[in-house]
Order: structure tokens, then C-alpha cells, then sequence
């Protein structure tokens, strides 16, 4: 790592986690030796001692031990707090398992400097998995290519829900904006506490509310799909559109020119497997899906996937992110 680093990068990594502490720590480590500054905040108890957290400040990690308070979300809880930590004008969210490039993190920020009128940035994504006991490679998020959401407001809305990726969600942000669009999430789905498959949407399109947005050519972010994800009590079926719908009109109350329909039917698009015929088309897509994986190649060389895909990307900076991770 120190010989690929030359300079930090002048950013604040959010980390903030539930449980998994230590795979949480390992992250926070990744990126101390990248960025300028890491927060933490922390759900999990007992929380650290007071010699973990001077050993961590050492690194340039600040640690903040987090308690739930009643209903609210605690997730954009922990995210306001992490932000508002932060003495840098850029700041990125991680999840407490998954990595940022470092070429990725400097092709954004240089994005963001060069554009005054970009909110955020973001770059491409690939995913890591495992299948006989080697990992693999996938693309999510195809539609990450070319994507720049420049535009008025109702037209940024509408290019975001048809193109959707959750963006906004894993971008380079400046500072201010990101904790004025996390705290009106907050804000919405504290007025409706339902949590559904769809919650991101909300801060997505709070997002677009912001300002600009596009998404660079460099390997940015590389999503961990070896390790189980936690589960979660999530609404399903049919009425998580109507669920969303509503939040949406309390989020774009104050636009007289937004056609939600446009906006709910590119959702329909996005997301089939929300629709209440699940069960029955979910049987008929895997059968179909099992079928082609049989004939599929698996792409287990990185160089070859990346460059089929026209991702642009520094060898030993992938090397260092998958050293760094738990697969």
C-alpha cells in the first residue's frame, strides 16, 4: 500500500455499522491509509474501550459509540452524526464491509472540483462473489455507464428513477449537501415509519432534489458479495409502491411540475421482483436464469472483466482493495 500511496486523499469515509465489529475495524483501517479521515460510528455493544478508541484516533479514525433511540432511522441517524464529524468539504458513505478504489475516490473528487455545479460523483462498480470455493467477478449496475444526471429538477428525477442505480447512495459528496439531503430522508420516513425494499429511493430522489450528478469511468466501488448480508424486516409486495408513493409526495410536495406517474412507473421497471406476482415469475426466472449460469462463463480474471467492460483501473489499486478484504 504505502508504495501506491503518495498522498492521502482529502475526504471523510462514513463507516458506520450494526454488528460484524471487527470486519467494521478492518475497513476503517483500509481506508485510514487512503483518506485524509475516517469516522465510525458504532452500534454494536458493548461499545470499544477507551484504549481501542485512542489506538484508532492514532490511525486517524474517530470512533463514536452509537445507541438507537426509539422509532427513527438509525442507519441515517448514524450518517448525520459521521458527517457532521467531519472537518473535510467531501465526504462518502461506506458500508461497514465494501471498499472504495483509491483511483475511484480521486477520479470523483477531481470531478467534483472541476464542476462547481456537480453535487455528486460517483464511478463504476463491480461486485465480488464466490462459486466452488474461488470468488468471481459480476457488473451491477450496467447503467452506471455514461451516466450524468445534468438537467432541471423534474428532468433529473425522471432520468434518475428510469436509469436507477443507487447512486447517491455510494457517491462523493460535498459536505453540506449531503447532511441537508440525509437529514429530509430522515425527516420523511420518521413522518412514515414502514420500512420497505424501496426505502433508498426516497434518499435517491432527495438527492436528485440537490443538484447535479454524474458517474466516471474508473472502478469505484467493489460491492463484498462473498460475505451473508443481514436480513432485515422489510415490507414486501405490492403495497411497498404505495408506501414509497406517499413518502414521495411528501418529499416533491413543492414541485408543481413533477409527473409522479412517470416516476412510479420507471420504479415498476426497476424493481419486477417487488410486484405481487413474485412468487409465481420468481420460479419461472430461475429455472430460466439456472439455465443460462450452466452455459455462462464465469469470470474469475479481473484484468479481462474490467477491460471487456471498458472500466478504467490501476492494477495494484485492486490488488490492495481485495488484500484488504474479508473473502
Amino acid at each position: 500500500m504505502n508504495r501506491l500511496i503518495k498522498n492521502k486523499i482529502d475526504i471523510t469515509v462514513l463507516v458506520t455499522s450494526i454488528s460484524q465489529r471487527e470486519i467494521t475495524i478492518a475497513t476503517a483501517n483500509y481506508y485510514s491509509k487512503i483518506c485524509s479521515e475516517v469516522v465510525l460510528v458504532d452500534e454494536e455493544q458493548p461499545h470499544l474501550s477507551v484504549a481501542d478508541i485512542s489506538a484508532m484516533k492514532n490511525r486517524g479514525i474517530t470512533y463514536i459509540s452509537y445507541t438507537k433511540n426509539g422509532y427513527s432511522n438509525g442507519v441515517l441517524e448514524k450518517r448525520i452524526i459521521a458527517a457532521s464529524q467531519s472537518n473535510n468539504k467531501y465526504v462518502v458513505h461506506s458500508n461497514h464491509d465494501e471498499r472504495y478504489t483509491y483511483y475511484g475516490l480521486i477520479a470523483c473528487v477531481a470531478e467534483l472540483e472541476k464542476d462547481k455545479n456537480l453535487t455528486f460523483c460517483a464511478g463504476q462498480v463491480i461486485a465480488v462473489r464466490r462459486s466452488e470455493s474461488k470468488i468471481h467477478f459480476t457488473r451491477p449496475y450496467k447503467n452506471l455507464c455514461g451516466y450524468q444526471n445534468i438537467n432541471k429538477v423534474e428532468q433529473r428525477l425522471y432520468y434518475h428513477s428510469n436509469r436507477y442505480a443507487p447512486l447517491a447512495h455510494f457517491a462523493v459528496w460535498r459536505r453540506n449537501s449531503y447532511i441537508n439531503v440525509t437529514k429530509e430522508t430522515l425527516k420523511i420516513h420518521n413522518l412514515m415509519p414502514s420500512s420497505t425494499m424501496m426505502d433508498e429511493v426516497i434518499f435517491e430522489l432527495a438527492a436528485d432534489l440537490s443538484g447535479n450528478s454524474k458517474a466516471v469511468p474508473e472502478l469505484y466501488w467493489i460491492r463484498n458479495r462473498v460475505n451473508p448480508t443481514s436480513q432485515k424486516n422489510l415490507e414486501k409486495g405490492d403495497q411497498v409502491f404505495k408506501i414509497i408513493e406517499n413518502k414521495l409526495h411528501i418529499l416533491l410536495n413543492d414541485l408543481d411540475n413533477v409527473q409522479m406517474d412517470i416516476i412510479i412507473n420507471s420504479f415498476w421497471k426497476n424493481f419486477p421482483f417487488i410486484h405481487p406476482s413474485f412468487v409465481s415469475k420468481s420460479i419461472i426466472l430461475i429455472k430460466r436464469k439456472l439455465r443460462i449460469l450452466k452455459k455462462k462463463k464465469v469470470r474469475r480474471d479481473i484484468d479481462n472483466f474490467l477491460n471487456d467492460n471498458k472500466i478504467k483501473y490501476e492494477k495494484h489499486d485492486i490488488s490492495n482493495v481485495l488484500n484488504s478484504m474479508s473473502l
